[in-house]
């Protein structure tokens, strides 16, 4: 079977080997199949800017017309030299398995397929049509464990002539999430910071990084309660491939409806203004207006049916392990959609 192992795809795109044109990189963080494509890019030796020898395809488009993919890959070259076919977001389609299935057997000379797709299961068409394929490659992309994050933060250090400490490093490992371009950026923005100072410290990694994962939740939950429906595909996308546990987004949707349970009483037993009741509580700064529209839009009875409900879903989770993923973007999306309606409501 023509793969390699998680452990073994670093080493193995480190040197370019044409014996397999077809390549499919897969795996649940985005970022880090997309990181690793830009390396295949990098060694192919085509030039990233030239469309006539560099093609990106979207897999949904060839689902519809995979006589394309054959044409452009036994198109050759104007000006001579490898053609490079980058293909995006494959998934499940029968129709681009097949047609690796073909191109595998015999494949087109000068070229190198490069197929980009999410987290594919051992029965995948797909995964099973490159893995029987004699010039094809699986190359599997798993989440950031700690030697890869250190190695990337220790690429960084070394591009910007920086070091740091153990107790430094530990303090940047836990601020980063599982998504890998996003995790590169958090360190290459603390670099930038601390050009010229020849060592990073705590206190830099404080004043310029943000914790990836906590973030995203905070961002989650402030649009499920206010009902921006249509930022939580995105954000549930982050919190998924960075690896965000399901208890912690639930854990923190409880804690927030319960915070809001309190303030809503005291809009309706005293008659304080809202915006005067979260000015108490002092929020920071980028979640006050998602605080003070949730607390407008729920009343009372609304917050103690979320709180039944967060309740259910916990334990439903905790019960139903395989499914806690889909448990929770229920929960996000449905209280999403109340709280859209209770807004509306209240502007009529």
């Amino acid at each position: 079977m023509a793969q390699k192992k998680a452990h073994e795809v670093d080493a193995f795109l480190s040197r370019p080997d044409t014996s397999f044109p077809v390549l499919l990189l897969y795996g649940p963080d985005p970022g880090l199949v997309s990181e690793r494509a830009e390396t295949v890019v990098k060694h192919s030796g085509v030039p990233a800017n030239d469309p006539f020898s560099h093609v990106v395809l979207q897999a949904d488009d060839l689902e519809r017309d995979i006589g394309r993919l054959f044409d452009e890959a036994r198109t050759v070259s104007l000006f001579g030299g490898r053609r490079l076919l980058r293909i995006k977001g494959a998934g499940n389609g029968r129709n681009l398995a097949d047609a690796v299935a073909d191109l595998a057997a015999d494949p087109p000379a000068d070229c190198t397929i490069l197929i980009e797709a999410g987290d594919l299961k051992k029965s995948a068409p797909l995964r099973t049509q490159v893995e029987r394929g004699r010039a094809a490659m699986a190359l599997p992309c798993y989440q950031d464990e700690d030697k890869a994050l250190d190695r990337m933060i220790d690429e960084e250090l070394a591009a910007a002539g920086l070091s740091m400490d153990r107790a430094t490093r530990e303090m940047l490992r836990a601020r980063l999430g599982a998504d890998r371009l996003a995790s590169r950026g958090e360190v290459r923005k603390l670099c930038l910071y601390a050009l010229g100072k020849g060592q990073i410290h705590e206190e830099d990694i404080e004043a310029i990084v943000g914790d990836v994962s906590a973030e995203t939740v905070d961002e989650a939950v402030d649009a499920a309660a206010s009902g921006e429906v249509r930022r939580l595909p995105e954000l549930i996308g982050r919190l998924v491939s960075s690896g965000t546990s399901t208890f912690q987004l639930h854990g923190a949707l409880l804690r927030f409806f319960q915070g809001l349970q309190v303030m809503r009483g005291e809009v309706e037993t005293k008659g304080t203004p809202v915006s005067a009741v979260v000015e108490r509580r002092r929020p920071h700064f980028r979640r006050r207006p998602a605080m003070e529209a949730a607390l407008g839009a729920w009343d009372g009875s609304g917050i103690a049916a979320v709180l039944r409900r967060l309740e259910h879903d916990i334990l439903l989770s905790r019960r139903e392990g395989a499914l806690a993923v889909t448990i929770m973007r229920r929960s996000l999306i449905e209280i999403g959609v109340e709280a859209a309606r209770r807004r509306a409501r209240a502007r009529r």
